[in-house]
């Protein structure tokens, strides 16, 4: 593996596997950063698109950008690989189907320069559509209370591992942090089947301050099936993840988990409903209202209730 050229002010890590329609749009969008000796990181992970071939002539016209072959260690690997290699003091992500905005990474950067105490620090992003439709930011979605904050600069989240248990509020590509806390957590969990990102910014939070913007820096690609596909393996990890906190007593990382509760059982309704399990969509979703009361969640309830107590035709 090739060392660096020059003293890079920040690591930007992308891992990439079979994404190569998408792949030079991401890397080009690292150019419009505004920020002097970046670093580019892209550790292909057992591409068969011609991703591998595109990089290797794009690593004989960019100096700063560095290709490292693995063979399917997955999104987690990729990454950690990627952290042991990175030569500056920061390191930035940012997935090779997502896109930076113009100046994301020089704000971030020189927050975290002027503010040695934080940690990471990650932005509000929005979500893409594959023909390129707005689908809404993330704040919107969640509803953090400090959403209303001014898209104009970055603050200090209170509380920040209790808030990020109970949201799941940080995008993996907004997110800027300290090599040497990604060193002290041990990177990212690779025995983890799903939400391995969730759990590192866990992790990082309880060890040093994290910030936060409101700004919209980042665009994020929902591809069709994405999450659904995997819903079975994102649930079995966030029930292990958020079995750490089960037996702290902290009042915010109690109603954190209620918030939990309330994902898991919502979750679990929404593949009861799509096998057409009613009652045991019902029973999931009235689970999910007593974590966390909803109007929606008992509307959603209520109908799941009549369509599993109607007649089967069999019946009729």
């Amino acid at each position: 593996m090739s060392r660096p050229l020059f003293d890079a002010r920040v690591s930007v890590i992308m891992p990439n596997r079979n994404n190569l329609d998408t792949l030079p749009a991401a890397i080009h969008s690292i150019g419009l950063q505004q920020v002097d000796a970046v670093e580019i990181l892209v550790i292909d992970d057992g591409s068969t698109d011609g991703s591998r071939e595109w990089l290797s002539a794009m690593a004989r016209e960019l100096p700063q950008l560095r290709v490292l072959e693995t063979e399917s260690l997955g999104p987690a690997g990729a990454r950690n690989v990627g952290i042991s290699e990175a030569s500056a003091p920061i390191v930035a992500f940012l997935d090779s189907d997502d896109l930076w905005l113009r100046g994301k990474l020089r704000v971030q950067l020189e927050h975290l320069e002027r503010n040695p105490a934080i940690g990471m620090s990650f932005t509000d992003y929005r979500h893409v559509g594959p023909a390129g439709e707005d689908r809404g930011t993330c704040f919107d979605y969640w509803r953090p209370a400090f959403r209303t904050q001014p898209p104009t600069h970055f603050f200090a989240l209170e509380e920040a591992e209790a808030l990020l248990l109970g949201h799941n509020l940080v995008g993996t590509s907004t997110v800027a942090v300290r090599k040497s806390l990604l060193q002290n957590a041990n990177g990212f969990a690779t025995d983890l089947v799903s939400a391995e990102d969730w759990d590192l910014w866990l992790r990082l939070a309880a060890m040093a301050p994290v910030a936060a913007s409101t700004m919209i820096m980042t665009d994020y690609l929902m591809r069709p099936g994405s999450l659904t596909s995997r819903l079975h393996d994102r649930l079995t990890a966030i029930e292990t993840i958020a079995g750490r906190y089960r037996t702290r007593t902290e009042r915010p990382i109690r109603q954190a988990l209620r918030k939990v509760d309330a994902r898991l059982a919502r979750a679990r309704a929404e593949i009861a409903r799509k096998d057409a399990r009613h009652l045991s969509a019902a029973m999931a979703e009235l689970r999910a209202c007593c974590a966390e009361p909803s109007r929606p969640g008992l509307r959603a309830a209520a109908a799941d209730l009549v369509r599993g107590l109607q007649p089967s035709p069999a019946q009729i």
